[in-house]
C-alpha cells in the first residue's frame, strides 16, 4: 500500500522533479568549519562554474551524484574541504566513475530517474583526521530518521530557498524516509528514497496517514533540499557512527515551489549499489574520465 501511494504521488509531481542544485532549507542551521565537526568530511564539489556536494568514502574517493559531474572535463572538477574559516583545501579530481546504469535525468514512468551516483578519485588523499564515512548496508529504512549535509541554498518552508548558497557554507537538516521505490517493474531492488517537507501542521503532509510519525520533526530539525545540495550525503546513525545511506538527487514541489512546505525530495539509496562502490575503492579500479558528453541538465 505504501508503494502504491508513493507511485500515485510521484505521478502527480511528474513534471516538477528537477535535479537538486540548491541547499538545505529549514533544519539545524549552519555547520561550523572545524576539523572536529562530524561533517568535516563533507565537501563542496566544484563542477564548472557551479558548486554541489560530496562526501569522503575513502581518503581519495568522494561519493556524489552523477548529474553533478557528467559531461565535465577533469580540469573543471575539484573537491573543496572547509576545515576552518581560513583557506580551504581544494583537491583536484583525476578520475570520474559514473554508475553504468545512469542514463541522465530522463524520468521513468513514476517521474524520477535512477542510478544517479558517481565516485570521484582525488589527486591526493584528504588530510589525516578528516572523517571518511562508512556506507550503511541495509535497505529496510522506512521511517528511519536521516540527516543530510549540503552546500546549497538556505531558507525556510514559508519562503522557500531564498538565501544564497556558497561552497564555504555547509547546512544541516533532518527528515524521515517516507517511501522506498524499486528500480523498476521487473527489478524490486529498493534504489530510491523519498521524504516530504512537513510544516507546523499536517496540512503539508504528502505521505499518509496523518499521524504523529508523519508529522514535522520541528522547525529546528525538519528540512529539505535546495540548489547546491545535489550529491549531498544522507546519513543514519548506526552503532555510534554516522553512515551514508543515500545521496541527494532531486526535489519536487507544488506550484513551482520545491523548497516550501509540502515539497518532496529524493535520493539514491546507497545499499543497492554497495558492490559497485566498493569495487571502485580497490587500487585496480578502472577509470572513466572525462565524465562523458556534456548533458544539459536543469541545475537550479
Amino acid at each position: 500500500m505504501q508503494r502504491i501511494a508513493a507511485r500515485l504521488l510521484c505521478l502527480l509531481l511528474l513534471a516538477m522533479a528537477t535535479p537538486v542544485a540548491q541547499a538545505v532549507v529549514g533544519g539545524a542551521g549552519v555547520d561550523a568549519n572545524t576539523p572536529d565537526s562530524p561533517w568535516a568530511g563533507v565537501g563542496a564539489v566544484l563542477s564548472g562554474k557551479g558548486h554541489y556536494t560530496g562526501a569522503l568514502i575513502g581518503p581519495r574517493h568522494v561519493l556524489t551524484a552523477a548529474h553533478v559531474v557528467k559531461g565535465r572535463l577533469l580540469s573543471e572538477l575539484a573537491f573543496r574541504l572547509n576545515l576552518s574559516d581560513a583557506e580551504p583545501i581544494v583537491l583536484p579530481v583525476v578520475a570520474v566513475h559514473l554508475h553504468p546504469g545512469y542514463q541522465g535525468t530522463r524520468r521513468a514512468s513514476d517521474g524520477f530517474w535512477r542510478d544517479d551516483l558517481a565516485v570521484l578519485e582525488l589527486a591526493q588523499p584528504a588530510p589525516p583526521g578528516v572523517p571518511v564515512y562508512d556506507l550503511y548496508p541495509k535497505a529496510d529504512l522506512l521511517r528511519a530518521m536521516i540527516v543530510f549535509v549540503g552546500y546549497g541554498r538556505g531558507g525556510d518552508g514559508v519562503q522557500g530557498a531564498h538565501l544564497p548558497g556558497s561552497p564555504r557554507i555547509k547546512r544541516v537538516g533532518y527528515n524521515r524516509i517516507d517511501a522506498l521505490l524499486p528500480h523498476g517493474l521487473t527489478d524490486p531492488r529498493r534504489v530510491l528514497l523519498l521524504f516530504d517537507f512537513d510544516g507546523p501542521d499536517l496540512a503539508s503532509n504528502r505521505f499518509k496517514p496523518d499521524t504523529a510519525m508523519n508529522a514535522s520533526l520541528g522547525p529546528d530539525l525538519e528540512a529539505t533540499f535546495a540548489g547546491g545540495d545535489s550529491g549531498a550525503p544522507l546519513f543514519v546513525h548506526d552503532r555510534g557512527r554516522w553512515k551514508i545511506v543515500g545521496v541527494a538527487a532531486f526535489v519536487a514541489g507544488q506550484e513551482g515551489a520545491p523548497g516550501r512546505y509540502g515539497s518532496i525530495a529524493g535520493g539514491t539509496l546507497v545499499p543497492a549499489y554497495l558492490d559497485w562502490i566498493r569495487a571502485l575503492l580497490q587500487p585496480s579500479a578502472p577509470t572513466d574520465a572525462p565524465a562523458g558528453a556534456e548533458e544539459k541538465n536543469t541545475k537550479r
